[in-house]
């Protein structure tokens, strides 16, 4: 039986039991959610909560938020105050990094995009997890955390590159559609390119093939990370860098780039919708919404929002090619004067309830396995909740988990370079690359290199 038949077929003869499991693990959540394990003591607290320096909650329902509030209710004598930041990596990057910079003692737990646990990690800024219990998460999102050997971080909520498509019952590219068979058979970005060529040749309505995020910020370096990586560039096995040199493959599969954004194919409309130069999350998902591409590279939770609103089609979702690992993972402060109730707090929002709970209310991919294989929250033909015109995500059943969990085991997926000054690095790699990929169907790398090193050096 193929991998993916049998989790469905596990899935369905759970379900029944699962139903008349349900009401225990419920009326039993407080246990598994409230534990505390006794082998390292509790430091007291006093008035001042601990702090949590976390991203903006962007789960439907606030699920992060819900977390906070259930480890609150729980333990009074603890209190956790979640202090948001900005929405923009940049932002939140100088927030953490200024904070414990200053060996600040007021901040305890500390939310990281996975490519800066390398950086706070060889600053001295994150304690080790010694003896954590890492059974049950997935090995990818778990061994971002783990910086020469140790662990810094464990995974909060995990992300990964999706292609989303419109979805037929046919082949044919009849309206823009294809059938999952033909969708699961895009493994690189030639497969990727020759089928935006067929589908905009049946359908010259298109403005382009693809969405993307390629507008200057972490968004393009992710984007473009993963078309290298799905045109077949080889990357470093100890961190994960690419050689830039001007005559490497890199540097010519950039070349690729610009012709995918700015040659025009019959009919006028280009590989990658050219307004993608200027398209974050939220505006590349409205250029798919409305019709303007028949594909769209985004993140898991993307789905929530397309099953909610009125398209006109099907959306689809498979692994998108060279896919890069996204999400959060928390590490404790290394200056922090609790570190005990700290690590547990980490524990207790990375354990297995929380985690169903952010992947079935919360719409975020776990980072761990279990969610992907439960019974209730992956019921088949469930509906995604009640969002209307205004294409809300809501919470509900995760038909896409077969998709998502192919994603983050199967031979992706890849991730950025592990690099102290990472924030500089990428910061460097757009300020190059993006103006020359705006103004420049050839663009010129011949400073790429260069600069990335100086970026890295600290220069």
């Amino acid at each position: 039986m193929p991998e993916r038949t049998r989790r469905q077929f596990i899935r369905r003869t759970m379900a029944e039991a699962g139903l008349v499991l349900v009401g225990g693990a419920l009326f039993g959540g407080g246990y598994l959610l409230g534990s505390r394990r006794g082998a390292r003591e509790w430091e007291e607290v006093g008035d001042r909560r601990l702090r949590l320096l976390a991203a903006e909650d962007g789960t439907a329902n606030g699920q992060r938020r819900l977390l906070v509030d259930q480890w609150n209710a729980w333990h009074t004598d603890h209190q956790v105050e979640m202090v948001e930041l900005p929405p923009i990596a940049d932002l939140q990057y100088g927030a953490i990094h200024a904070a414990l910079q200053s060996r600040s003692p007021d901040v305890d737990v500390v939310d990281l995009d996975i490519p800066w646990i390398a950086d706070f990690a060889a600053a001295g800024h994150l304690e080790p997890f010694e003896d954590a219990d890492t059974d049950g998460f997935l090995e990818r999102p778990l061994e971002t955390g783990r910086i020469d050997g140790t662990l810094f971080a464990l995974p909060f909520n995990t992300n990964v590159g999706m292609l989303y498509y419109r979805e037929g019952p046919e082949p044919g590219y009849a309206d823009g559609t294809l059938t999952a068979t033909e969708a699961e058979s895009i493994g690189d970005w030639d497969d990727l390119r020759d089928t935006i060529g067929w589908v905009l040749e049946a359908n010259p309505a298109f403005e382009g093939g693809i969405a993307m995020q390629l507008a200057s910020y972490e968004g393009f370096t992710v984007n473009v990370w993963e078309y290298l990586l799905a045109n077949g560039v080889a990357v470093d096995e100890g961190d994960g860098m690419i050689d830039f040199g001007e005559r490497s493959a890199a540097a010519g599969v950039l070349k690729d780039l610009g012709r995918d954004l700015h040659e025009e194919l019959d009919g006028g409309a280009h590989v990658i919708l050219q307004d993608a130069l200027q398209h974050n999350e939220d505006e590349s998902l409205k250029a798919f919404q409305e019709g303007r591409v028949p594909f769209l590279r985004h993140w898991p939770q993307a789905i929530r929002a397309l099953e909610s609103c009125d398209l006109g089609f099907t959306a689809g979702v498979v692994p998108m090619p060279g896919g890069v690992l996204g999400g959060g993972s928390l590490a404790v402060s290394a200056h922090s004067e609790r570190k005990n109730v700290s690590r547990a707090l980490v524990e207790f929002l990375t354990g297995a309830t929380s985690q169903q709970l952010l992947f079935e209310r919360g719409g975020f991919a776990a980072a761990r396995a279990e969610p992907y294989f439960d019974a209730i929250a992956q019921l088949e033909n469930a509906p995604a909740g009640a969002g209307g015109a205004d294409c809300e995500a809501a919470a509900g059943p995760r038909p896409e988990a077969d998709e998502l969990y192919d994603a983050l085991t199967g031979e992706g997926p890849g991730r950025r370079p592990a690099v102290e000054r990472y924030t500089q690095f990428s910061r460097a790699f757009r300020d190059v690359l993006h103006a020359e990929l705006t103004d420049n169907p050839d663009p010129e790398l011949g400073d790429l290199e260069r600069r990335l090193k100086d970026a890295i050096d600290g220069k």
